[in-house]
């Protein structure tokens, strides 16, 4: 029975510290949140007291320096800020254009009586095109020349 009662010990060893880190992970996970909610509520009362000094500041009703200086920066901010919205705005509509594309290079055809092949060419009897001898269809038309 030795060996089960040190396995039993030990299963109940190990239940108890899972169950200790899943509280402790509970636990903290728990005050992180709270921490973060209460970092997200200072953040919102920041900006608050900021747009109501902003406000106060740009109604002339207090002279502050170095308010000036915060109240000016954020108007240049906003005035970037709303051309970077109309950027934006016009990118979003942009549209693709398909290129459209070059016709092809026309091979010119003779239209007076073709002259007579040189040394190593032919002459396609459907549409009296001068092609090398080696070819078999012409580049012109397309028929297939068998000389």
């Amino acid at each position: 029975m030795g060996i089960l009662d040190q396995l039993g010990k030990t299963f109940s060893q190990v239940t108890d510290r899972a169950k200790f880190e899943a509280e402790k992970f509970q636990k903290t996970t728990r005050l992180q949140a709270e921490i973060n909610e209460l970092r997200r509520q200072i953040d919102q009362k920041l900006m608050e007291i900021g747009q109501r000094a902003y406000d106060l500041q740009r109604a002339g009703q207090i002279q502050v320096p170095s308010l000036a200086e915060l109240a000016a920066a954020l108007d240049q901010l906003r005035s970037t800020l709303l051309v970077r919205e109309e950027e934006l705005k016009k990118a979003q509509n942009e549209v693709y254009i398909e290129p459209t594309p070059a016709p092809p290079p026309m091979q010119s055809v003779p239209i007076s009586e073709a002259p007579a092949p040189t040394a190593g060419q032919k002459i396609c009897p459907q549409c009296g095109f001068q092609m090398p001898a080696t070819a078999i269809f012409c580049p012109a038309c397309g028929t297939r020349v068998v000389k």
